[in-house]
This record gives C-alpha cells, sequence and structure tokens, in this order.
C-alpha cells in the first residue's frame, strides 16, 4: 500500500480539522508545514523545509525540484545539492538541464539583480575567498547591478564592517552611484581612506 506522505508522521503536531490550514495558521508539521516554510522569506526556513522536504517521498521530491527555481541563489543552491545524490532518471535529467542552463556568470548576475541579503553575502563571500582576477572582475561587474534597497544596505553593511578587499569593493559600488554621503562616512570611521572614496 502507497503511503500517504499528506497525513501526520507520527512525530507532527496537528491542530485544528482535516482541511487545509488557512493562511497565517500555525502548521507544526507534515507536507503542509514544509509547503509554509518554504514560502517563509527567512533563507534558513526556506532551506531547513527543503532538507526536510524529501521524507515525503514524490511530493517532497517534486517540491525539491521546484526550489530549484527559486530567486534565492542558497536556496536553488540546497535544492540542486540535495538532488545531486539521486539516482532517479527523471532528476538526473533536471539536474543535467539545469546545469546547461546556469553558470557561474549566469549565477552571480542573478544574485545580484535579486539583490537580497544572502544573495549579497554569497557575492562578498565569493570575493573574499577566490582572489582571483576574473573573480574580482565579475563581482564588480555584477556589484554594478544590484538595485534592491536590500541589497544596497547589505553593501553599505560590508562597506563598514567587511574584510578590506570587501569594503574596497563596497566603495566601489557607492562611488560608481555617486553616493557621497555614505563614503564620507566610512572615510571619517576609517573604514576606508580618502583616496579610496574620491579618487576618479
Amino acid at each position: 500500500m502507497k503511503e500517504n506522505y499528506n497525513r501526520p508522521r507520527v512525530y507532527d503536531a496537528v491542530l485544528g480539522s482535516s482541511e487545509n490550514a488557512p493562511p497565517g495558521a500555525v502548521v507544526l508539521g507534515g507536507l503542509e508545514g514544509v509547503k509554509r516554510r518554504l514560502a517563509n522569506p527567512i533563507i534558513e526556513q526556506k532551506i531547513a523545509a527543503l532538507e526536510e522536504a524529501l521524507k515525503y517521498g514524490e511530493a517532497g521530491l517534486e517540491l525539491v525540484i521546484w526550489a530549484l527555481e527559486d530567486r534565492l541563489w542558497k536556496v536553488r543552491h540546497t535544492a540542486y545539492s540535495l538532488l545531486a545524490s539521486r539516482t532517479e532518471p527523471l532528476v538526473q535529467k533536471i539536474l543535467q538541464e539545469y546545469s546547461h542552463k546556469i553558470d557561474r556568470y549566469d549565477a552571480f548576475v542573478a544574485m545580484a539583480r535579486a539583490g537580497g541579503v544572502s544573495d549579497i553575502d554569497t557575492l562578498m563571500d565569493n570575493l573574499e575567498h577566490d582572489r582571483n582576477s576574473a573573480t574580482c572582475k565579475l563581482i564588480d561587474f555584477t556589484l554594478g547591478l544590484v538595485d534592491t534597497h536590500e541589497g544596497k544596505d547589505r553593501i553599505g553593511h560590508y562597506l563598514f564592517n567587511g574584510t578590506q578587499i570587501q569594503r574596497n569593493y563596497a566603495a566601489l559600488y557607492f562611488k560608481r552611484r555617486g553616493i557621497t554621503d555614505i563614503l564620507r562616512e566610512a572615510v571619517s570611521r576609517g573604514c576606508i581612506d580618502r583616496v579610496q572614496a574620491f579618487s576618479k
């Protein structure tokens, strides 16, 4: 007999009736709980939900496959990592298509355009840990594509709190956009020097 993954499991807590949970309701487990956490804007919740989804058979596998299209790079990467060890022909075909579709350039551009906190963190992390000229040029280019309020704020965070190379590239971002107030503040705090902030 095929297992019904929509039903609560032994350790799932369920409150209420047999109806689907209304929006805003507390869902503590099961496939419905996984779906709710995947819809959560907090990246850690999404990743935890993906890791749990595979416990729910075909329906859970489908959720992980759908996550390959998530707007957040870390979620897509987690989904890919979870699927990589699967041997089903359909999953292998999907992963092959996904690999052809996404390369490093495309991934970095997508992260910059999404402009979320985790996207900027990933770009800056690559800048810090892969210091070859190709990576630096790619990060320089893709940071220039960041146009979200959240992304600008996160780049500002790196201007004041990043490593030297992260502060340098954050300063370039604001200098190219003509945002001088934040550069003056960074100079006054000793995060960057006047030449970095205002040279042509």
